[in-house]
């Protein structure tokens, strides 16, 4: 197995280590691209530059999952553009998995920060999200009683999330849907 182009690697490379700067380093630039796409996507930057006419198409077309994008957008968008954390705290938490790292920017603020980056950093998945639902009250165990949606109708759901105000109203005209409450729920004609 070659690790480089270079015949001349050396022989005692610490395959351990150079992993985990690898997984760091990674995770990283998931959080400055989520940055990038916070962005894009609010000053309209990504007009123009596919054929897309919603930023989700327009996520599609440059081949990048618009789930995993949305997730690395809430990440960068409460702790690079609200909190501005310093990047070695960045780095130190790059190597959670984003599923932690949302959980962390749901109850990030500036007065629990040192404490949720120390958690993030240094706590195993499931460790992480306990620690955080435990002193923040986030991430809520899943109610027996709470309804299950299946996979295609989640699917559906989170992209009519993703349409603007208007592809809305479009998509619930043809639906044959009148009005929608200011609660957020539908009412049938």
């Amino acid at each position: 197995m070659t690790l480089s182009n270079s015949t001349d690697a050396p022989k005692d490379v610490d395959l351990y280590k150079l992993t985990t700067q690898v997984h760091r380093h990674i995770g990283f630039q998931k959080i400055r691209m989520g940055a990038m796409l916070c962005v894009l996507e609010d000053a309209g930057e990504w007009r123009g530059r596919t054929a897309a006419r919603s930023f989700r198409g327009f996520l599609v077309e440059e081949g990048i999952h618009p789930q995993a994008a949305r997730q690395y957008m809430k990440v960068a968008r409460k702790f690079v553009l609200e909190l501005d954390i310093p990047n070695q705290d960045l780095l130190a938490m790059s190597r959670a998995s984003m599923r932690v790292l949302c959980a962390a920017a749901d109850v990030a603020t500036p007065d629990n920060l040192d404490e949720l980056v120390s958690i993030v950093a240094t706590l195993p998945r499931p460790e992480a999200l306990e620690e955080i639902r435990v002193r923040f009250a986030a991430v809520p165990a899943q109610d027996a009683t709470e309804k299950l949606v299946s996979r295609p109708v989640g699917r559906i759901l989170s992209e009519v999330g993703e349409l603007t105000q208007m592809q809305r109203a479009e998509l619930f005209s043809r639906l044959g849907i009148q009005s929608i409450s200011s609660s957020g729920s539908n009412v049938s004609s």
